[in-house]
């Protein structure tokens, strides 16, 4: 306990619930991983590869079939249950969760090829475009320069879980067509049904949602087809559409007929996939989750129990800052979307494929800790870290890395990181932002670039379907608990009816212009890496920040006169307990999370904080001592004739580094500058520190030749 309580009113209490909660997190807000299961089943590894994790903080798995488990264990097979059972029996036997995955291995919706095997007609099917008149196929129209749009089958494929079974590979499942309601129902059949048929009794304790992932009707390798369905050209032709014009959707033009025919085919595909295992899920106790196709679908998002997007390739990258790209909309679009539906959790699939310059495993510490941080100011609450390999045999590392758990460098100090996880997912849960701005979308319509300016600018918004655009109260829109006065229309949405009294605006600048001036706790100067939140959990007001920038950030930041509050470092879970003097100096390093917890009651009792005596920067101290086999060790001999007992150095290295002094371990760091706290290790006279770096995982797996260490020794 941080402090007692007795007597306190509500408010102190509800900051003691937090911080205790920040303290210790709870298995609740656990990040749940891929789990590659990739390989023949041991029952010995995969129990200790189970306990494992739990003693790393990991407390729950996504079960994920994958490439490399053996062929003589056919996906949904009575032996296959018999795996899973054991799996799941175990996760149970330890308090874990699971999430099952519904496919072997994606996209989602063909049960392995089990339901084009069930009945070829399902088959992935869709129209494309030929010069002449085909000898099969059914003619959908003819265009007026001659060519034919032909509806046929695709060919379509999905990644299978065997080896011979990958992308372009001749044992590759054939995918179906999930625009057929009767293909989805044999999808659901051939896998929902079976798994809760074996695993009922672990349905809504153990078992707490089945993951579906990126649904594409088409198939993968079906460049040439797009989706259809039949009867669609009567469907378009009502809406108004020419049949004409249907031609440009090859060539990525759009026209009026374009934009009904790609509406017609997200309506069609939300109400035959992802309406039916969403009632499923709903039905049998447990949460639909996972994510649509693109980052900003919008309307397929809402039929997800916990709402969900993918972070994969280096798409949004910490050099850019993570703001402009078109997949930068995903995390606070999916958290949005899950907060105005008054969902608790929403998720992301993360990490996947992103590594450095497309070397495979080059992905860094300090990546991991940019990306967690950029999910969790979204409000990402509950993170899915891809992936953690069951096995790491022969073509099974080259198979989607990184495994960013157990076969990383880190993995060691995994507890640190899960822990960090938490505590942010813990804080974007049950609590609510200060967001008066509504920034409209739609689907596929989400606007990127021009709210580019809100986050330089620590202006909070909420992006707002037009699918749940409520209707104007009092001249402002109130959903959930939220109320928006201000309603950014960057898509030129035709909101005239729902909007009638509220102020709307048509682009950014317009919108800063009338909001700068009364921001909530102001900084001095313009700061374009800060992020920065207020949160309102259990009626206490917290100011969460971080810098995503690469350079230190050090200002100050007006917060209330005469009020107490603590500050933490989300990272390493250090605070203190200070009284404000109506300003709060702001200094971020590099990655770093800070949070303020306001206490108007002045009830906090202060805490006194020992002074950091840093040494500065002692690279040039260090001697090599050995560099073999991806590891680095240097020494530094320090003489002193008097302790403090807060002495902190840095370090200049690349990759993972450990210290120890005089032999007690003194800490580990992800990223440069490495910091270490050896004071309480120090002693008069000669002392020795000792810090190892751990070079790349790609060094291992992929025999990279990434340099580590002090860089030019």
């Amino acid at each position: 306990m941080i402090f007692d309580n007795t007597g306190k009113d509500m408010e102190l209490k509800a900051i003691h619930t937090i911080m205790e909660n920040l303290l210790k997190p709870s298995a609740e807000f656990t990040p749940i991983p891929f789990w590659f299961y990739n390989d023949a089943p041991d029952k010995e590894k995969i129990k200790k590869q189970f306990t494992d994790y739990m003693e790393k903080g990991v407390n729950g798995i996504v079960l994920h079939p994958r490439i490399g488990i053996p062929k003589s264990l056919e996906y949904l097979s009575e032996e296959y249950f018999r795996v899973v059972k054991y799996i799941v029996e175990t996760a149970a036997e330890l308090n874990m969760k699971v999430v099952l995955y519904d496919e072997g291995m994606y996209p989602s919706g063909s049960a392995h090829g089990q339901v084009v095997a069930a009945n070829p007609s399902f088959a992935s099917k869709g129209v494309r475009l030929l010069e002449e008149k085909p000898e099969q196929g059914e003619i959908i129209t003819q265009f007026p320069d001659g060519k034919y749009l032909v509806y046929d089958y695709t060919q379509g494929t999905i990644r299978g879980i065997h080896f011979g079974e990958d992308d372009g590979e001749v044992g590759a499942p054939a995918s179906a067509d999930i625009l057929n309601p009767e293909a989805v129902e044999c999808f659901i059949h051939l896998t929902h049904d079976r798994y809760y048929d074996a695993l009922s009794e672990y349905f809504g304790n153990t078992i707490i949602a089945f993951f579906t992932d990126e649904p594409c009707a088409l198939g993968r390798n079906a460049g040439q087809f797009r989706e259809w369905l039949p009867g669609l050209e009567k469907e378009i032709m009502a809406a108004g559409g020419r049949l004409e014009d249907l031609e440009a959707i090859f060539n990525q033009n759009k026209n009026d007929t374009t934009v009904i025919y790609h509406k017609l085919i997200k309506k069609h595909l939300r109400e035959n996939f992802y309406a039916k295992l969403s009632c499923w899920s709903e039905e049998h106790g447990i949460s639909l989750m996972g994510h649509p196709e693109a980052s900003d679908d919008v309307e397929e998002e809402l039929y997800f129990h916990i709402p969900g997007q993918d972070l994969i390739m280096r798409r949004v990258s910490p050099e850019s800052g993570g703001l402009r790209e078109f997949d930068s909309v995903q995390a606070k679009l999916s958290a949005d979307i899950a907060r105005l539906m008054g969902r608790r959790r929403n998720a992301n699939e993360c990490f996947g494929v992103c590594n450095r310059e497309k070397i495979p495993w080059y992905f860094k510490g300090e990546d991991m800790i940019w990306y967690i941080n950029w999910l969790g100011m979204r409000g990402v609450n509950l993170f899915v870290p891809h992936a953690f390999y069951y096995s790491v045999e022969g073509q099974r590392s080259g198979e989607r890395p990184p495994d960013v758990g157990p076969n990383n460098i880190w993995w060691k100090y995994y507890r640190q990181i899960s822990d960090y996880m938490k505590r942010i997912s813990y804080l974007m849960t049950d609590s609510v932002d200060d967001a008066r701005i509504a920034v409209l979308c739609d689907n596929n319509r989400v606007p990127y670039e021009e709210v580019a300016a809100l986050y330089a600018n620590q202006i909070p918004f909420h992006y707002m379907p037009i699918a749940l655009m409520p209707e104007v109260q009092n001249g402002r829109l109130c959903i959930q608990g939220y109320t928006f006065d201000k309603v950014l229309n960057v898509i030129d949405a035709d909101i005239s009816e729902k909007a009638q009294g509220i102020k709307i605006y048509q682009n950014t600048q317009e919108l800063l212009k009338d909001v700068l001036p009364y921001c909530k706790y102001r900084l001095d100067g313009t700061y374009a890496t800060l992020r920065r939140e207020i949160l309102i959990k259990d009626n206490v007001e917290m100011i969460l920040l971080c810098n995503e920038g690469q350079q230190r950030i050090d200002t100050w930041m007006d917060i209330p006169q005469d009020i107490r509050y603590i500050s933490m470092n989300l990272w390493s879970g250090e605070y203190r307990c200070e009284e404000s003097q109506g300003k709060y100096h702001v200094q971020l390093a590099p990655l770093q999370m800070q949070l303020l917890i306001l206490d108007e009651t002045c009830e906090i009792p202060l805490k006194e904080i020992a002074q950091k005596l840093d040494m500065g920067d002692r690279t040039g101290d260090f001697t090599l001592l050995s560099k073999e086999n991806n590891r680095a060790e240097y020494v530094w001999k320090y003489d002193t004739n008097a302790v403090n007992g807060n002495e902190e150095f840095s370090i200049c290295g690349e990759e993972m580094a450990e210290c120890w002094c005089n032999g007690a371990f003194a800490g580990m760091s992800l990223y440069a500058p490495h910091r270490f706290m050896i004071g309480p290790y120090l002693h008069e006279g000669e002392n020795e520190i000792k810090v190892v770096f751990t070079g790349s995982a790609a060094n291992v797996y992929a025999d990279a030749g990434i340099p580590y260490g002090i860089v030019g020794r």
